[in-house]
């Protein structure tokens, strides 16, 4: 499998890579046979976190007799020094290692917890301090809004940063790639085959927000079969500029699909280039999640991503099965103008619920 450059980590990492999220539902022996198959087939790069269950351990212990050979980045969720030292020795023994790759800073989301873990008192200073006692090697940072990481990106506090990024959730493209590659930050991609929504959980919607699905709109995108979808989103977003996706892999098959994406991978075809291409407008909402709270309760961000799955994405019947399982339809609008000035971008929130619901329910 190709290997790419982690920004100025200078480490070079497979342009596939295991997110061990899920190998905490599989018996121990079972994960490890996953991780194992996972770096036969060339992966070298494997993502955990102190809060994924015993992903930690099972990956540890997998990797354990050829530790040297990859790279593993976990996380710390606490905000404090004193929590996050705690959180960073127990990942040291769970991960069986004496040092970690990567220590990153876990679901910053918005500017009140930034700001919180870079402070004097701050999770950050612990992964300082962990660099200088030759503990962890760098550091980096995840969350699922784009906006929020290209500010700590811009510190230049960190290292790499982990961030959403699929064929149809494309903001960090916009509004973090560049910052990344002006500060030399390694991008790693995660929810490569699901869609990020804010305040939805992605597992637990429903209708499915996954697009590795029977949907008819979703395989004229990415392919018929479910090995043809994975492929094809995979190879969406290695064609852009980033260092590693990873992707949720729960099973040898899982492995060996996304193995071979990463191993086949030479660009996108044009067909799939054609395919692919997304007209965005300016006035699309990128999911920053300011406008909420809405009084009405309207997911206001879920909404506006759904019309735009079905305006520039194509994805209308698709869409609208996503609107019916929102809750509170944008018809409750009670055009009270909180929402609008919140937003960054300048969006006219109320007439865009309109125009969706309208729309949806046509």
């Amino acid at each position: 499998m190709d290997k790419r450059r982690l920004g100025r980590t200078n480490l070079q990492v497979s342009v596939v890579g295991f997110g061990g999220t899920w190998i905490s539902e599989l018996c121990t022996d079972e994960a490890v046979k996953v991780v194992k198959h996972a770096f036969d087939l060339g992966v070298n790069y494997f993502d955990t976190a102190r809060l994924d269950g015993d992903s930690e351990e099972k990956i540890g212990g997998a990797l354990q007799t050829v530790r040297e050979q990859c790279v593993i980045a976990t996380k710390t969720g606490s905000r404090t020094k004193k929590e996050s030292l705690n959180d960073f020795r127990c990942s040291l023994k769970r991960l069986k290692t004496d040092h970690i790759d990567i220590i990153q800073l876990h679901g910053i989301d918005d500017d009140i917890t930034l700001a919180k873990a870079m402070d004097a008192e701050g999770s950050l200073q612990t992964c300082k301090e962990a660099r200088r006692a030759g503990l962890v090697d760098f550091i980096g940072i995840t969350g699922h809004k784009p906006q929020v990481l290209a500010k700590a990106v811009s510190s230049g506090e960190f290292d790499t940063v982990l961030v959403p990024l699929n064929v149809i959730t494309r903001q960090a493209l916009e509004e973090l790639l560049p910052v990344a590659k002006a500060q030399d930050v390694g991008v790693v991609a995660m929810k490569s085959l699901t869609v990020k929504t804010s305040n939805l959980i992605t597992c637990l919607y429903q209708p499915s927000l996954s697009l590795i699905s029977d949907e008819p709109e979703l395989k004229m995108l990415l392919g018929e079969t479910a090995d043809e979808q994975v492929n094809s989103a995979l190879r969406y977003v290695m064609s852009q500029d980033v260092s590693v996706v990873i992707a949720g892999l729960r099973s040898i098959s899982e492995v060996e699909i996304a193995a071979k994406a990463g191993a086949d991978f030479r660009g996108l075809t044009s067909l799939e280039q054609k395919r692919f291409k997304i007209n965005l407008k300016d006035e699309y909402c990128r999911d920053c999640g300011q406008c909420l709270p809405c009084p009405e309760k309207i997911n206001i961000p879920a909404v506006l991503r759904f019309h735009m799955f079905a305006t520039a994405c194509g994805l209308k019947t698709w869409a609208k099965k996503l609107y019916s399982g929102l809750e509170v339809k944008a018809d409750k609008c009670s055009n009270c103008g909180i929402c609008q000035p919140k937003c960054p971008y300048n969006l006219l929130i109320e007439e865009k619920l309109k125009k969706a619901h309208i729309d949806f329910t046509a």
